[in-house]
């Protein structure tokens, strides 16, 4: 017979901890489409992409994916699938605050956002601002 057990409420506030996550915007390199990743917070300005999936600019500004900005430690996971599109496993931060694929050996990167060409560099921690002007 099944007895309901009662915790102390510590242990109730600990097992109902739920981990921030958003939905950041990316642009293929390769397809110039757009998709979303999802990021859970895992710390102060610590995030970890876990996911990707396919989306339709006119729907992730429907479902607020646009509003959405991360600053920090930028990861992935290891059961991140990589754009959904091309598969990619690198992106790039514009000085614009958009992130897109990166296919290139010459470490020249094109934004799809905005179209600015530029000089790839390591990521400074810069907020990444999921969705403007989309």
């Amino acid at each position: 017979m099944f007895r309901p057990q009662i915790l102390p409420m510590k242990e109730v506030m600990l097992m109902s901890k739920v981990n921030e996550a958003v939905i950041v915007l990316a642009k293929c390199g390769h397809s110039h489409k757009t998709y979303g990743m999802r990021a859970e917070k895992v710390g102060l300005n610590h995030w970890r992409i876990n996911w990707a999936f396919p989306i339709k600019e006119a729907s992730a500004k429907r479902e607020g994916y646009d509003k959405t900005t991360v600053k920090g430690q930028i990861e992935f996971t290891d059961e991140y699938p990589g754009c959904p599109y091309c598969g990619g496993h690198q992106l790039t931060v514009c000085s614009c605050g958009h992130i897109g694929c990166t296919h290139t050996n010459e470490g020249v990167y094109r934004c799809e956002w905005c179209g600015t060409t530029g000089q790839i560099d390591s990521y400074s921690g810069e907020a990444i601002i999921a969705g403007m002007d989309i």
